[in-house]
């Protein structure tokens, strides 16, 4: 069955699946995989640290699939838009990338540098509010992430499913869901509130082509959606994550009168964590990870992922036409 509607068209991808951005994880390797297997790979531009090994992670995933690519750059909410950001995508236009996705800041002054490559740009957003806002100024796709999503969501914690039922009502560009999803269940509910599709990250945490050490796939294959917390409340940059020692450790911090930055990054930092990947150490670092980690029992290539994904959306469509058409 075909899965194709206007994120599909936009973007010349099969699937209305995009990959996330998944900080320290979205590497060349994943990103080809899941856009040579018909969804949107997505490499993490804060993964490298010039803009020569930019150039050269772009060209990387260009060199493993002939299929449309993204590049996800996030922002500070309250800083400058730096001249690096611009090179940055100055360097996704030379090298063939089709979309770029923004998060963290409102990309109005980036619209038209972006789009004078010809690239489509998706803005992430906590809120429909802000994919209001994000549609006023010109984005072609916005992707808003509920609750149950790893990493930041909105302060407010609303779930995915309110808010892709409030988008249906509000928007008219089209828009994706994330947070909380992991399987055509999802995949079909998704579409059924409105929206074009969906943003995964947990799940392709644990594939193949994941750099994250086996002992942190094979966490997220034995936990359940009651696995995770959300830290940094304190300090009102919420993030949800595995429940952890590190984590378990931070929310203790948290407790503490005036507690700042500086006190949680010996724990948070992304340098602690990014180490905890490569040893396999689970208790150390902050690992995002989203709800949906209850509904992973296997680690599979991504393809596997996006192929049982569609199979069983496309089965779940097909029994509900019998069962009530």
């Amino acid at each position: 069955m075909a899965l194709q509607n206007r994120v599909t068209e936009i973007l010349g991808i099969k699937y209305p699946i995009m990959q996330g951005g998944m900080q320290n994880l979205a590497t060349p390797r994943l990103a080809a995989a899941v856009s040579n297997a018909g969804g949107l790979g997505t490499i993490n531009m804060g993964m490298w640290t010039d803009a020569a090994q930019f150039r050269k992670a772009v060209l990387e995933t260009k060199s493993l699939t002939d299929k449309p690519i993204c590049v996800n750059i996030s922002m500070l909410p309250h800083a400058e838009i730096s001249s690096e950001i611009t090179e940055y995508i100055k360097i996704c236009g030379e090298e063939g990338a089709e979309a770029i996705e923004t998060s963290g800041k409102n990309p109005a002054e980036l619209i038209a540098l972006i789009h004078s490559y010809g690239i489509k740009l998706i803005h992430k957003v906590p809120s429909v509010k802000h994919a209001l806002k994000a549609e006023s100024v010109g984005v072609d796709i916005v992707s808003i992430v509920g609750a149950e999503a790893a990493g930041h969501p909105s302060p407010d914690l609303i779930s995915t499913s309110i808010l892709g039922a409030k988008a249906a009502e509000k928007l008219k560009i089209p828009y994706l869901l994330g947070g909380g999803i992991a399987d055509g269940r999802g995949l079909v509910a998704m579409l059924a509130l409105g929206a074009d599709g969906v943003v995964i990250g947990t799940r392709f945490i644990a594939s193949l082509e994941c750099i994250i050490s086996e002992n942190h796939k094979k966490w997220i294959v034995n936990a359940s959606e009651q696995d995770t917390v959300l830290c940094q409340q304190a300090i009102r940059n919420t993030m949800r994550c595995a429940k952890n020692a590190a984590a378990l450790e931070c929310l203790e911090i948290e407790k503490k009168p005036g507690v700042t930055l500086s006190d949680l990054m010996p724990i948070i930092s992304g340098a602690v964590g990014e180490a905890a990947y490569k040893s396999g150490d689970i208790s150390k670092g902050i690992f995002p990870v989203g709800q949906s980690i209850g509904l992973i029992n296997e680690i599979k290539s991504a393809s596997q992922i996006i192929s049982d994904m569609v199979a069983e959306a496309s089965s779940i469509i097909g029994n509900l036409n019998n069962r009530y058409i």
